[in-house]
């Protein structure tokens, strides 16, 4: 069933249940979009966290400031 189709049956539906199935699929728009968001949520928290461990840890040593913008300038040639 194409999309007009499937456009044209619903418009035909009464409009309590064409207000029902709208506010169905808004939230199931609604819920997709907040799972994405939780999920890249956690993963950037777990990142967050990784990182932490290992600076704390001493695995890796982290830079200053000035370090970070003097390779960022090196690498975009802006030196």
């Amino acid at each position: 069933m194409s999309k007009e189709q499937l456009t044209q049956e619903v418009m035909a539906l009464p409009l309590a249940q064409r207000v029902s199935l709208a506010q169905d699929l808004w939230q199931s728009i609604e819920d997709s979009s907040l799972s994405t968001a939780r999920d890249e949520e956690r993963e950037a928290l777990a990142e967050a966290q990784r990182r932490d461990a290992e600076l704390s840890s001493g695995s890796v040593a982290g830079r200053t400031h000035g370090q970070v913008m003097e390779t960022m300038r090196r690498a975009t040639e802006c030196a």
